[in-house]
C-alpha cells in the first residue's frame, strides 16, 4: 500500500456542517488508525490577512495508506463532511513519507 494525501477545502460557513458530521468523520479516521493505515490527519485553521489563526477551519488534510489512487479517491468521496456540504473541494495526491 502507498500513502496518499487528501486535501480538502471548506465552504465559507462550514462550522454547522462540521458539527453535524464530526462524529462520523472522526470514526472513519479512527477506523483507518485502528487498521494501521493513518499517518496523520487534522484541520487547517482559518487565518486572517496577517496570517494569524482565527476561529474555524478552512479545510483538512488526511494522509493514509490505500491500495491505489482510485481507492483513496473513493474513500475521500464518501467523507461525511462532503455529504454534509462542508467541503467545496477535495483532491487526492500521492504522498511519499520521508521521515
Amino acid at each position: 500500500m502507498d500513502y496518499f494525501a487528501i486535501v480538502s477545502f471548506d465552504v465559507a460557513e462550514s462550522a454547522d456542517g462540521r458539527a453535524k458530521a464530526s462524529t462520523e468523520h472522526r470514526q472513519r479516521l479512527s477506523d483507518l488508525d485502528a487498521e494501521g493505515r493513518l499517518l496523520t490527519a487534522g484541520p487547517l485553521p482559518r487565518t486572517d490577512e496577517f496570517g494569524k489563526v482565527t476561529d474555524g477551519f478552512q479545510g483538512s488534510i488526511i494522509i493514509a495508506s490505500f491500495e491505489s489512487l482510485d481507492a483513496a479517491r473513493q474513500w475521500a468521496s464518501l467523507d461525511p463532511y462532503t455529504a454534509e456540504g462542508v467541503y467545496m473541494e477535495s483532491t487526492v495526491y500521492p504522498y511519499k513519507k520521508v521521515f
